[in-house]
C-alpha cells in the first residue's frame, strides 16, 4: 500500500513538474513574440519612384534580427547577421518579389528542423539553449523572417545537403539559390550584362538582385543588393544594409531617397563595380 501511494505521489509531480514546464515554455514563447513585436524594424513596405504598388524590404541591420548569430552547425564563429546576411537578405527581396506570402510556407517541408529563432541565433543549431526559441510556422513568420529563414537554409538546413555559409568565407555563396528557386518552380540565370538585367527589370514575370564588388560605391568587400525598379534616368536599388551615408569609393553617385533605397544613374551605374546580376525568373 505504501509503495502504491509513494509511486502515485512521484506521478502526481511529474504530472505537475510537466505541465508546468509546458505552460513556461509556452509563456517564454509569448515574451519572445512580445520582444520583437515592441522593437521597432527598419523593414517593411517601400514606396519606389514610379512603382505604383509598395515593394518588401528587408535589412540585414534590421533591430529585430542584427545580432542573431549566422552560422553553420558546425562553426566555431559567432558572426552576427548584420555583417554577412546581405546575400540571404537580398534574395528574400527577390524571392518576395515573384512568390505569393501563402506559398512561402513551402520551405518548411524542406528543412532538416524546423525554422526557428531566439534573441541569440537564427538556428538552433547555433542556440546557446539559455534562449527560448521561436518556431516559424505562420505565412506571418515565413513573410516577417523570410531573410532568416533563407540564411538557415542557406547555412545547411535543408534536405538538399547544400550549404552555402561557410569560416572561411566572410558572407553567403550562391549554391542555395538555385535549390529555393527549384521549390517554388523559378527559373535563374547570371549574367554580366547590365543591359539583360535591366531589361529583366520591365518584366513582371522576372526580378534582379546583384553583387556589388570590392571598390565600388556600395561597398569596401562585396555586398548583394536589390535591384527593384529602373526608369529612363535611373536604377533604384534596395540595400540590404540600410545606412544614412555611404563611407565608401563614389559614394558621392549614390542618391540616398531613405536608408536603404538609393537611386543610381544608369551613366554612373559603373561606379558600382557589379560583378553579376542573379535573375529570378517564374
Amino acid at each position: 500500500m505504501r509503495t502504491f501511494l509513494k509511486l502515485t505521489c512521484w506521478m502526481l509531480i511529474c504530472v505537475l513538474l510537466c505541465g508546468s514546464a509546458h505552460f513556461a515554455l509556452a509563456d517564454q514563447m509569448l515574451d519572445m513574440e512580445r520582444e520583437f513585436a515592441k522593437t521597432e524594424s527598419l523593414s517593411g513596405m517601400v514606396d519606389i519612384p514610379g512603382m505604383v504598388q509598395p515593394v518588401r524590404y528587408y535589412a540585414q541591420n534590421d533591430t529585430l534580427w542584427q545580432h542573431l548569430v549566422y552560422e553553420r552547425k558546425e562553426s566555431k564563429k559567432r558572426r552576427p547577421f548584420r555583417d554577412s546576411g546581405c546575400g540571404p537578405t537580398a534574395f528574400a527581396m527577390a524571392l518576395n518579389a515573384l512568390v505569393d506570402d501563402d506559398q512561402l510556407v513551402l520551405l518548411g517541408e524542406f528543412a532538416k528542423r524546423p525554422y526557428s529563432l531566439c534573441t541569440c541565433s537564427l538556428n538552433d543549431a547555433q542556440c546557446d539553449r539559455h534562449s527560448a526559441r521561436y518556431q516559424i510556422t505562420s505565412v506571418r513568420d515565413y513573410v516577417r523572417f523570410l531573410p532568416l529563414v533563407l540564411g538557415d537554409f542557406a547555412a545547411g538546413n535543408n534536405t538538399f545537403g547544400v550549404y552555402s555559409r561557410s569560416e572561411t568565407v566572410a558572407g553567403t555563396s550562391t549554391g542555395y539559390i538555385g535549390k529555393v528557386c527549384e521549390i517554388f518552380g523559378l527559373e535563374y540565370q547570371f549574367t554580366y550584362d547590365y543591359q539583360d538585367a535591366v531589361a529583366a527589370l520591365k518584366d513582371e514575370q522576372a526580378s534582379v538582385f546583384a553583387l556589388a564588388g570590392n571598390g565600388g560605391c556600395f561597398t569596401t568587400v562585396g555586398h548583394y543588393v536589390y535591384l527593384a525598379h529602373a526608369d529612363d534616368q535611373f536604377l533604384y536599388v534596395l540595400d540590404p544594409l540600410a545606412r544614412e551615408n555611404y563611407k565608401t569609393n563614389h559614394a558621392s553617385k549614390l542618391n540616398i531617397i531613405t536608408p536603404g533605397l538609393v537611386s543610381l544613374r544608369h551613366e554612373d551605374v559603373t561606379f558600382a563595380q557589379f560583378s553579376n546580376f542573379i535573375i529570378l525568373t517564374k
